[in-house]
């Protein structure tokens, strides 16, 4: 619920931001949309608003994340209602890219292969054997540092990725993408007829019905292998997908024992190792060429050349049935945000926070009660239909089955403490009767 889009991995902006602002140089706001899922639409819109208020507006809500080819498509929707013949570009919101004036070099490059009729990819020199990434063969040389494109690989083995790198035949595939908007849905039409016809349906309804139905499919398996006139441009510009902590060491500043140190770290003797702290004091001492990465739910340890198996640890968490997979201590939401503090047998202890001005929905619970506690700001309280108003140090009752809703009428952050009760504490244990951010089934 918190994904790397959405953290500042480094720097203060999130590799969201940093994609936003980098796009915003190259194109005017209102040619660029954001496509994103239910579950992150109001933190996308919020880290969109910080770069240009204008972006807001042009966040595009998949029901449900449906792989990279249905979200392209409900982008195409809006593009096409701005300009049917227009080249269409397509970035990843979770890549680093470092060189501006390269990257906008490439594209100038891309649009005129495109212009031509050609898919466009941008290739990124491998410098290393990388058996994470998808690889693009480059073939005959089209001049001014592009390539056709000869075919795809998606994540060789160890020993293939090592022969790629040694004889320069294939480029990273950074994931990039530039067409004719009209040269990509006529590629749709032909090879995917099934979602050809729920786009073609969409002059009938809007085009998120029937969503859900869609199989999950990336642009690059429905589109980019079947096609015949592809090609790849060769990236000036530095590039990494920040698939792993390796990578967020790598990219990191580091100190002069090349140690990588973020948040509240006590550093005692460490060399080589990427130390970080999202939640108490972290104590490293005589560490060398380890990742260590400490938040309130959870830490993580393991050697820099043994990364790669964070996977295995999230495939045994899910087996487990594990949280841990799903949900961040800190839930944001578009009124602010919580953080679990403790909980256990029927109960629960949560720090909210909320904007100025912003107010949660009306709302009342099944199966527990509730107490808050002010310990910053002022809060509008309605509970049962009475309200009123509470300033620090001041708490109310909220008993099981009463309406209630909370607001920040004031203009610094409210936080409050809530202690939860009863025999179930889950999110879904929820009935809104007023929303203000649409939440409520029959607001539409």
């Amino acid at each position: 619920l918190l994904p790397k889009q959405l953290l500042s991995l480094g720097g203060e902006a999130s590799l969201l931001q940093q994609t936003m602002a980098r796009v915003l140089t190259a194109f005017p706001a209102e040619r660029v949309w954001v496509v994103t899922n239910e579950e992150h639409v109001f933190g996308v819109r919020g880290q969109v608003r910080a770069v240009d208020p204008a972006l807001e507006a042009q966040v595009v809500v998949e029901p449900l994340a449906r792989d990279t080819l249905p979200a392209i498509l409900l982008a195409m929707e809006q593009v096409a209602r701005v300009d049917d013949e227009a080249l269409a570009a397509v970035f990843p919101s979770d890549h680093m890219v470092q060189g501006e004036d390269a990257w906008r070099a490439a594209l100038s490059r891309g649009a005129v292969l495109a212009e031509e009729g050609r898919f466009v990819t941008f290739g990124i020199a491998p410098t290393k054997p990388e058996t994470g990434y998808g690889y693009i063969a480059k073939g005959r040389p089209l001049g001014d540092g592009a390539f056709e494109v000869d075919g795809f690989v998606e994540k060789p083995d160890a020993d293939r990725a090592a022969a790629f790198v040694r004889d320069g035949s294939h480029y990273w595939n950074s994931g990039m993408f530039l067409f004719k908007m009209r040269d990509f849905l006529k590629a749709v039409a032909q090879h995917q007829p099934a979602i050809w016809d729920w786009w073609l349906a969409r002059t009938e309804h809007p085009l998120v019905d029937g969503y859900r139905d869609l199989p999950r499919l990336s642009v690059d398996y429905g589109v980019l292998e079947h096609l015949r006139t592809i090609a790849v441009v060769q990236a000036g510009f530095t590039w990494d997908d920040l698939g792993n902590w390796e990578a967020v060491y790598r990219l990191g500043a580091k100190d002069a024992a090349g140690n990588v140190i973020q948040g509240d770290v006590l550093n005692l003797g460490s060399e080589g190792s990427l130390l970080i702290s999202r939640g108490g004091k972290l104590a490293a001492i005589g560490l060398r060429d380890m990742i260590v990465v400490q938040t309130r739910d959870a830490t993580l340890v393991c050697p820099v050349s043994e990364v790669q198996r964070v996977k295995d640890v999230v495939q045994t968490l899910k087996g487990e049935g594990s949280k841990l997979v799903e949900s961040h201590p800190t839930v944001h939401r578009p009124w602010g945000s919580y953080c679990v503090l403790e909980e256990g047998p029927r109960y629960k202890i949560k720090r909210i926070e909320v904007k100025p001005g912003a107010q949660l929905s009306l709302q009342m619970h099944h199966h527990r009660s509730e107490h808050w506690v002010v310990v910053q700001g002022s809060a509008l309280v309605e509970v049962g239909g009475q309200e009123r108003l509470l300033v620090e140090n001041q708490s109310v009752d909220i008993p099981m089955a009463t309406t209630h809703r909370l607001a920040n009428p004031g203009k610094v952050l409210l936080e409050i403490i809530e202690i939860q009760s009863g025999a179930y504490l889950e999110e879904d244990d929820i009935v809104r009767y007023e929303d203000v951010y649409g939440r409520v089934p029959s607001a539409g």
